[in-house]
């Protein structure tokens, strides 16, 4: 006789909270595709900018409905660890390993300069924005927010500081080399950076004052966290791109290894090391397991179009990644049950 448990985690049952996360993002990426093909068959006409208003819905998402999101997660969770400190740490270690691991082995493999950079790209950027955040709040609950808020801390600022920067000299780029005053500026400045930063920040305050969170405030995240994820998902639908995938097979796997298994069972094994893994229930090394298995972010397409990278190798990396990490969630969703 099977027991069915029914505790509550983020808000779903944990019977229900698999099915949904799976449904979310298959129905997400269906629609987006959907969209597209209506496109082309001028269902849609093109008076309407349907790429730019996807662009600027997924645009005004972050900026809007992330930091409402960080600030209540932060200020509910429990920040008196000194170990916390590591998050951030093990966030850039995560993304730099799967950078340098790609760019090896590209090298053994003995591909051409634009494919190192395609390489690169796909192991440096990961989906942590949509897929990230909302397998931790599915599977982990609200309150793993916080600490996936604090793994990202860094995300941004080491795309545009440098990574972009690492694929521009491995291809060819369209525009001027700029300096590094307009890199610090643009970093700065940018809305999603800006707006990431002072959710943690807020959020920080609220919770050092002892500030009591409104009681809506879960429910309020129970609805934004999958909004958000949805929408980011059908744009990331509209632009998957079927074409060439078999002739990157064998670099997309590479990437997989990496990402999948590689990076890891590195970044994990650091945790428990440091003893991450007493803090919160285990909610923390679980944080930290499922954002260090994630694919390609979209982002992993845009420095090949810029620099002359190999687009094709970048577009497969991603999609079949993406497919394959979706068929890999049922072994997370079990491994984190029980870790």
């Amino acid at each position: 006789m099977i027991k069915v448990v029914m505790s509550r985690v983020g808000g779903f049952c944990i019977y229900t909270d698999f099915l949904f996360t799976i449904t979310l993002i298959i129905v997400g990426l269906a629609l987006g595709k959907q969209l597209k093909a209506l496109e082309r068959k001028n269902i849609i006409v093109e008076s309407v900018p349907l790429a730019r208003i996807l662009q600027w819905s997924a645009k005004l998402a972050i900026i809007i409905f992330s930091p409402v999101i960080v600030i209540g997660a932060v200020w509910l969770v429990d920040l008196n660890h000194i170990k916390l400190i590591l998050l951030p740490l093990l966030g850039v270690l995560t993304l730099v390993l799967g950078g340098l691991f790609s760019f090896l082995a590209s090298k053994v493999l003995k591909l051409t300069r634009p494919k190192i950079g395609s390489m690169f790209t796909s192991g440096a950027f990961s989906n942590w924005g949509s897929f990230g955040v909302f397998i931790c709040f599915v599977f982990l609950g609200e309150e793993s927010l916080a600490y996936v808020a604090m793994f990202m801390l860094f995300e941004q600022f080491l795309y545009y500081s440098t990574f972009f920067p690492i694929a521009k000299f491995l291809g060819e780029s369209k525009d001027t080399v700029k300096k590094w005053s307009e890199i610090i500026l643009r970093l700065i400045t940018d809305p999603l950076i800006v707006a990431s930063f002072s959710a943690i920040v807020i959020g920080i305050i609220l919770n050092v004052f002892k500030l009591s969170r409104p009681e809506f405030y879960s429910t309020l995240n129970e609805v934004l966290v999958p909004l958000l994820t949805f929408i980011l998902v059908v744009s990331t639908g509209y632009n998957m791109k079927f074409r060439a995938v078999k002739g990157y097979v064998k670099e997309s796997f590479v990437i997989s290894t990496i990402k999948f298994i590689v990076v890891p069972l590195i970044v994990v094994t650091i945790g428990f090391l440091f003893g991450l893994d007493d803090l919160n229930n285990g909610i923390v090394i679980n944080v930290i397991l499922i954002m260090a298995v994630m694919p390609p972010a979209f982002m992993s397409l845009i420095p090949p179009q810029l620099y002359k990278l190999d687009v094709d190798l970048a577009n497969s990396s991603w999609l079949l990644n993406t497919v394959l990490w979706i068929l890999l969630l049922p072994i997370m969703y079990g491994i984190v049950r029980y870790i």
